[in-house]
């Protein structure tokens, strides 16, 4: 594939936005204007509770300490009654994304024990007690607000063997493992795999279907799919049509979009030359024991030149489907 020209980007540009990209999935789910695309989104998916109102939070959560890394996410609200959602769009392929998932939903649980001390200090101000005497009087029961996560996966993540591999949808919670009792409904975690999902229009039987072929195919309508008639997707087909774009939001959709272009084509290219690289280099070698030998050396240097080429060790894992001490052995 040809990088792609401003010109070319500009073609594509009619109808729909692509919603796997940064901007466009920004746009539709967290303008702070318009909740409507996110509020849908959100009961279809989590199915059990009926969400009227969200209030968007600030994506950046710094950690407790300084040395703590902060996290950004994409998405990160909550409705009336406390529960806090995160929204992850991941177009780059992760290993362990739900470890991720996991440190995510970790910052706004801990955070929970320290807005409850900030609130007791408030109440408390009034008193002529020190801070860190009020800090000593400090009480909580820990009863804390749901947290869930939903990640949308432009990819299949790995499961164990006998996952069905048109299962799309997986929704995990804590429970025991024997007699499956919650230990907690405080957290869940809900993966959407576009990488799975294979359908094509005419064959979608759920509104879920509907919300996973938007996600993978809205930026190739020119119209509304006649069978995307439902209200809920009112807002969404309104917030992703181009035509209703800023001058600014073109810029920078477009500007996006060659990124985007440009990004799988190394992606493509590096995975083919990196599976070239190791043929030749275990060719050369002959016997049995020889290519393999040549074929682990050609991959060595396929990560080498990825490495000095600015990929990180989880791209270059993810290109060259191989384990990180692989990664870490040939950079030594």
């Amino acid at each position: 594939m040809e990088k792609m020209t401003k010109i070319e980007a500009k073609e594509s540009m009619r109808g729909f936005a692509k919603l796997t990209l940064d901007f466009s999935f920004k746009r539709v789910f967290g303008n702070g204007t318009n909740n409507e695309a996110l509020i849908s989104f959100l009961n279809r998916m989590i199915g059990d509770v009926e969400i009227e109102k969200v209030e968007l939070l600030p994506t950046e959560r710094l950690g407790l300490v300084l040395s703590d890394r902060k996290v950004v996410f994409d998405i990160y609200c909550r409705d009336k009654n406390g529960t806090e959602f995160i929204v992850e769009m991941q177009c780059a392929k992760q290993t362990y994304f739900k470890d991720r998932a996991l440190y995510y939903a970790g910052h706004p649980l801990v955070e929970q024990g320290r807005h409850a001390l900030e609130h007791f200090i408030r109440m408390h101000d009034n008193v002529s007690d020190e801070k860190s005497d009020i800090q000593s009087k400090f009480r909580w029961n820990y009863n804390l607000k749901p947290i869930i996560v939903i990640g949308i996966l432009n990819f299949s993540m790995s499961h164990d063997a006998g996952w069905p591999e048109d299962q799309y949808y997986s929704s995990y919670t804590l429970q025991e493992k024997t007699t499956h009792e919650p230990m907690s409904d405080k957290l869940r975690f809900i993966f959407l795999e576009l990488g799975r999902f294979n359908k094509g229009l005419e064959e979608l039987e759920t509104i879920i279907d509907k919300w996973m072929y938007a996600f993978k195919h809205m930026h190739e309508f020119r119209e509304r799919p006649q069978n995307f008639n439902e209200k809920e997707f009112d807002v969404l087909f309104n917030l992703a049509k181009i035509a209703n774009f800023t001058e600014s939001d073109i810029t920078s959709y477009m500007d996006e979009m060659i990124r985007d272009n440009d990004y799988w084509n190394c992606l493509e290219y590096a995975k083919a030359e990196a599976i070239s690289e190791g043929r030749a280099a275990g060719m050369a070698e002959g016997r049995a024991a020889g290519m393999a030998e040549g074929i682990a050396e050609g991959r060595a240097e396929s990560i080498r030149k990825m490495h000095a080429a600015g990929f990180s060790s989880e791209q270059i894992c993810s290109i060259l489907e191989i384990s990180n001490d692989i990664v870490l052995d040939a950079l030594k």
